[in-house]
């Protein structure tokens, strides 16, 4: 098994709550992408326990880390740890491959040890809390739907353009509107959509794309 955070204590925290399992091995500590992958190739992992984002790294979207750590070891199982956890990016994250998803809380590092096993399995892992909130969410497509309908144009230009990758400023030139203007168009889409931040919204979009 294999850890990677880009916070120290985190690390630690992980490898202190499993070091008493005598059945899970950690075969390596990881604080950045750049190393994690070269670990990956030169020690294959069944299991990564995973940050879903790494402060500094130019593609910080989980989605994105998963695409590049499937390509160097696609054998390995993904977990991902994260303080984020809207059933957005969770279901984004396991449509897109991942074994599971756990929340830098309690209720996950009590887990840890149930959730690598469970993935080592075969299985998917997910804490009861967030499964509920999946099952809850799926329930509601249609609603989640209508948020999106209910948009207006300008609203929507501004949310796709955002989603590319414009900054406020960028798009304000592009469109040619006040920065003002757009970023209440930006946060306007963002509440109807149920978006908390720029990669919840981003997330959502993929889904529905």
């Amino acid at each position: 098994m294999g850890i990677a955070d880009d916070h120290p204590f985190i690390l630690l925290g992980v490898e202190h709550i499993l070091q008493s399992c005598t059945d899970i091995e950690t075969c390596f500590k990881s604080e950045s992408i750049g190393q994690l992958l070269d670990l990956l190739v030169e020690v294959p992992v069944e299991v990564l326990l995973c940050d879903y984002e790494f402060e500094g790294d130019s593609y910080a979207d989980g989605l994105n880390l998963l695409d590049r750590i499937q390509r160097v070891s696609p054998a390995t199982q993904v977990v991902f740890l994260s303080s984020h956890c809207s059933t957005y990016i969770v279901s984004a994250a396991l449509n897109s491959g991942a074994a599971g998803f756990i929340g830098k809380g309690r209720e996950g590092f009590v887990n840890l040890a149930t959730a690598v096993r469970t993935v080592r399995n075969g299985s998917i892992y997910l804490p009861d809390s967030l499964a509920n909130r999946i099952l809850f969410t799926a329930g509601r497509t249609t609603e989640t739907s209508s948020s999106r309908s209910a948009l207006s144009e300008k609203e929507a230009t501004v949310v796709r353009m955002i989603c590319d990758g414009m900054s406020i400023s960028a798009i304000a030139k592009r469109l040619k509107r006040s920065p003002k203007t757009v970023s209440n168009q930006k946060n306007a889409g963002m509440k109807k959509l149920g978006a908390k931040n720029d990669i919840e919204l981003v997330t959502i979009m993929r889904e529905w794309n």
